[in-house]
This record gives structure tokens, sequence and C-alpha cells, in this order.
């Protein structure tokens, strides 16, 4: 039981990790308070809605930061655990208790000297959003210029290390008592969330994964359908990040896209060729597209914000990724099949007859998704995770993290265009084409086949 692991988890600390004993011991605490509650549902101490898994998402609450980050990365993590479990994830919270204007303000100096009281005109006095890592104020430059600032949280970087060793050790452990954790991968997650979170503190990575997308946008001449904000470079340090202030609307409000968008098919084909275009002319993606993180400008292109996630792809799974969307647009369920062992997912002892069944069972479906089949999109993740476990798939996690976005767009077609599907739409297709022969060039570069796509024969 968990609660159990907490408790063994607090006491090999001690003694292992010396330099973080003390939130160690803050950290068995915890999660003893949250989890021996669970034992009470039994006796009706409870109710039945307090699970293990709420337990361990409160828990997560308590401990701050990078335990909120890492229940965001469960609740995004659907191959991995059930739905139940992503879905009481995704109620970590989105907003904490705000730091004091003042505190920013002593973080701006610490971190730009002279400039940060030269430089900006205003600061609001209130939070635009505030975050587990940051948050950000809206204010203006000297010369009226509107910006936001996102100023990252005092002695964060601290605590979160600490934290991180702390779950480097309750998934080792974890991991060796539960077979569903090991399936899970727990101790993969763990050192995902790792290198994704050390990345999201740096802001100066963020900004070059900001100034990388928008140069994408700006060679693939698609600068008229999105954008990132500018990067204000000279306001802009590792715990600092200065940027461009959009106008418009979250990609959910409907009554505010259709004011502001004539075409909401167009703009959902836009959203496409800008996600495929950075994946397979980039090598990079967005990593977590959920409505917050994209805009509708009051100019109608599409503004994409925090790029603190920022998913890469090898040469090879890029490859493998591309015949997976070429199988998929054609309705190809053996070259999907293929697409994914290339991505070294599949071991060599796996029924391959069953397998590519399997593949082509719950993949291929999607492509006939539309308002009158929603029930499609809630199916797909549980059915990925027995498909995983009939074939001991092991999908790589940026694979995982694209499947992740698919679910983000579908649910924004389902509100704006419900009977708009992209695997069927003849211009969305010329769109892959248009895609796909860019990326056929580069591929014959470096000595790689290309990519076919035959016509769409209609739904599998």
């Amino acid at each position: 039981m968990l609660w159990v692991l907490g408790i063994v988890a607090g006491v090999v600390g001690l003694v292992l990790l010396v330099p973080v004993t003390r939130r160690m011991v803050v950290l068995t605490w915890v999660f003893a308070r949250r989890l021996v509650p669970v034992l009470g549902r039994k006796l009706r101490l409870v109710g039945k809605d307090y699970t293990t898994a709420r337990a361990v998402r409160l828990a997560f609450e308590d401990l701050g930061p990078a335990y909120i980050k890492f229940g965001q990365m469960i609740a995004s993590s659907p191959t991995a655990f059930s739905k139940a479990t992503t879905e009481e994830f995704a109620r970590c919270l989105d907003n904490v208790r705000p730091i004091p204007l003042a505190r920013v303000k002593r973080i701006l100096a610490e971190e730009l000297g002279e400039r940060a009281t030269s430089a900006f005109s205003e600061l609001s006095d209130t939070a635009l959003a505030s975050a587990s890592i940051a948050q950000v104020h809206a204010g203006k430059l000297q010369d009226g210029t509107p910006i936001v600032v996102k100023v990252q949280r005092p002695g964060i970087r601290g605590r979160i290390e600490q934290d991180l060793a702390l779950m480097g050790l309750w998934a080792r452990t974890a991991t060796l008592l539960s077979k569903v954790l090991r399936r899970a991968n727990l101790r993969g997650i763990v050192e995902d969330f790792r290198r994704t979170i050390r990345e999201e503190l740096d802001f100066l990575k963020e900004a070059d994964n900001i100034e990388s997308f928008n140069a994408l946008l700006a060679r693939e001449e698609l600068h008229p359908l999105a954008c990132a904000p500018r990067v204000h470079r000279e306001l802009t340090t590792p715990r600092v990040l200065t940027m461009e202030r959009f106008f418009g609307v979250r990609i959910d409000d409907k009554a505010g896209v259709d004011a502001r968008v004539s075409d909401t098919v167009q703009m959902l084909r836009s959203t496409s060729e800008v996600f495929w275009s950075s994946v397979f002319l980039g090598g990079f993606f967005h990593g977590d597209i959920h409505a917050g993180n994209i805009m509708v400008l009051d100019d109608g292109r599409l503004g994409y914000l925090d790029f603190g996630i920022f998913g890469r792809f090898s040469d090879d799974h890029r490859a493998a990724l591309a015949n997976w969307i070429g199988a998929m647009v054609s309705g190809d369920g053996e070259q999907m099949a293929c697409a994914i062992k290339a991505m070294g997912a599949v071991g060599e002892a796996v029924d391959w007859a069953g397998y590519v069944k399997d593949v082509t069972e719950v993949f291929l479906p999607l492509r006939a998704l539309t308002v009158d089949k929603p029930e499609m999109l809630e199916e797909f993740f549980p059915k990925v995770i027995a498909m995983s476990a009939r074939h001991d798939l092991r999908l790589p996690s940026q694979f995982v993290l694209i499947l992740k976005q698919l679910t983000y767009f579908g649910r924004y077609v389902m509100m704006h265009a419900p009977h708009y599907n992209e695997n069927l739409d003849p211009q969305s297709q010329q769109t892959f084409v248009k895609i796909f022969m860019k990326f056929n060039a580069w591929r014959q570069q470096t000595g790689a086949g290309e990519v076919h796509i035959r016509p769409s024969q209609g739904a599998a």
C-alpha cells in the first residue's frame, strides 16, 4: 500500500539522503496523513470518493511545486495510468497563492539590476497567472510597449532538487514492491519529469524554444496563421522571462473565438498545419497545447504561450512518426504497426499478427472521429494501455506526448467544428502532402526512404 511505501521511503531516506533529511520527514508525514485515512473507507470513516489517487493528489498539493508539476505529468501519462487516476491528477492546482508584488520586484532587481527600474514604466499589482514555478505580471516598457514578465518563485530550485532526489528514491522503492508501477514504468516517468522540470526552471531555455518556434513559422511562411510572443532578451535571465503581450481569447472560449474567426474549420486546419510542420520540419513541438496555452488573437491568428514543455524527436523517431502519420491518413494498419516498431516500442517475440490487428483496431477508428462518436476519444487511451499490456509495448515518451496533444486537438474540433476530420478532409490531406514533400527532401539528404501517402478511401 502507498502509505506503507511512504513510511519505508522516509526511513530509508533518513539513512541514505542526509542533505535532504528534513524534507524527507515532511514528505513522510504528509503522505501518512493523507493516505492513512484511505483505510477508513472500509470502516466508513471517510467517503468512497476518497480514493488512493485522491489522497496522493492532495499530498502532492501539500508538498508544493515539484509535486504539483509531477501530478500534472501523471495527468499527461494516459498510457501509464488509468483514466480515473489521470482525471484525478488533472485537478492538480493550476493556480497557487501568488507571491507579493514587492517580492516580485526584489527578484527583478536581483536578476536585472538597474534595468528592473529603468526598463518598465508599469507593472501590474495583480498577477495575470500564478502557477507552481512562476507567476506572470502584465506591464509596459518605457516606450509603452505592452509586455508580460514571468518571474520564478524564490527558493524554488533548491526545494525542487531535494524533491527530485526523494522522488527517485520513492520510485525505486515503489517499483520493487509493485508490479503495476513497474509496468507503468514509474522510474522512467520520474526521469522524464526530472529532465522536464529542470528545463522549465531555466527561462533562457524557454526563450530559446520560443525563438526556435517563431523561426520555423517564419521559414515555412506560417506567420499569417500563428505566432509566439517576441522575447525581450535584454530583460530575460534564467529566472525572469520578458515577452510581448498577446491580446485575445483562449481557444476554448467559443463565443470569443467566433467573434474573431469567420471560418473555424480553417482555424483548426491552421492549428494542425502549424503543429505538424513543427514536428516534421523542425523536429520539435509545443508539448502542452491545452486551452490555456493557445489563444485566438484579436487579429484572428493563433497565439502560442508557455514553451517550458518542448518535445523533441530524434531523426529516427521523426521518420518513424512520419510513417505512422502517413499510415493514419492512408488507413494502413500494418504500416502503422511497422512505424511503432521502428520507434523501438516492440520486442522481437511479439505476436506480429495479433499486434497488427490491435494497432489497427485501436488507432484507425480515430480517422472517423466526429461529434456523434465522442466516446472514441474517451476510450482511446484505455485501449492503448490494454494493447501495451498485451504486447509488452514500451512507447517512447515523446510519442505518448504527441498522442496527448492530439487529444487536445480532438477536443477543440468537438467544440468548434464537430463534423471536421482532418484525416478525411481533402484540404488537410493536401497540407499533409505538402509537409511530407518537404520532409522527404530532408529524408533523402540523410539517405532514408520516402514516406508515401495514398489517398484515403474513407473511414476505417
